[in-house]
């Protein structure tokens, strides 16, 4: 069994609400009795893609386990590397492999520089299929990218989310060691199909948006600063993928109970 931790839509800006919001939610990570083997962290982590964003995420974010981060709608891929990852700048997709015993994490970039929908390139797919052909037939594999790839029935999200999901639809369904696909962006927590295996789109650290049906006029956006922060866990055990969203107190948590 593997337990993951997954934020999302951190929005680093400057100001203290979300770098608050973020440090929260590490500090309970870093609290469990029982840690994750790795944190990922599924886009939108700045604002506006700027460097001091980085520098404030890289220091919000530290951890003693693994934290993988892929590019949103919102980053900047070339200052994402440099800062975050420590490569040298470029504006290439930025596709990575995180490897536990048992599991393969494949991050895909989903972004379109300059643009607020997502598409994978054919170079992101040629990657994925050989990471596929290369990761051992008794190794999970999950799928982590920024933009949805289904309809999730936001009139914020949906006109921008992944553009071209057919092909990773069939890699998906075609290939049983994947257990789920995760991704960010909607700044709320969805579930559905795709590729019959569990698409979860993880709600946002820094604010949520709600649905079409809470949407009164035309071009409102209904998005919500005050809820607490939350995060999504992910246990992969075998072949299957169950997913618990906490959502964690600013004021902290109330200590446990015995019995």
């Amino acid at each position: 069994m593997i337990v993951l931790a997954q934020l999302s839509d951190t929005h680093f800006d400057l100001h203290a609400h979300n770098t608050e919001r973020a440090e929260r939610v590490m500090a309970y990570l870093a609290d469990l009795p029982h840690r994750p083997a790795a944190i990922l962290v599924t886009g939108d982590i700045t604002d506006s893609g700027k460097v001091e964003e980085y520098e404030q995420a890289r220091a919000a974010l530290l951890a003693d386990v693994p934290v993988s981060v892929l590019p949103g709608n919102h980053d900047d891929r070339a200052n994402l590397l440099e800062v975050l990852l420590r490569r040298p700048a470029s504006y290439e997709p930025i596709n990575q492999a995180l490897r536990l015993d048992g599991l393969t994490v494949a991050l895909l970039d989903s972004t379109i520089p300059g643009e607020g929908g997502g598409e994978l390139t054919d170079g992101t797919y040629t990657w994925l299929t050989d990471l596929l052909l290369e990761t051992p037939d008794d190794t999970a594999v999950l799928v982590a990218m920024h933009h949805p790839p289904m309809p999730m029935y936001s009139t914020v999200v949906d006109p921008i989310r992944l553009a071209n999901p057919q092909r990773l639809e069939r890699i998906v369904a075609d290939d049983d060691r994947i257990v789920g696909v995760i991704t960010g962006h909607m700044h709320s927590m969805g579930t559905t199909l795709f590729g019959g295996r569990q698409l979860v789109v993880a709600p946002s650290v820094a604010s949520q948006i709600g649905g079409e049906w809470e949407v009164g006029a035309p071009g409102q956006v209904p998005i919500d600063y005050a809820p607490d922060p939350s995060l999504v866990l992910h246990v992969i055990d075998g072949r299957r993928l169950t997913s618990i969203v906490r959502t964690v107190p600013m004021g902290g948590w109330i200590g446990v109970q015995p019995n």
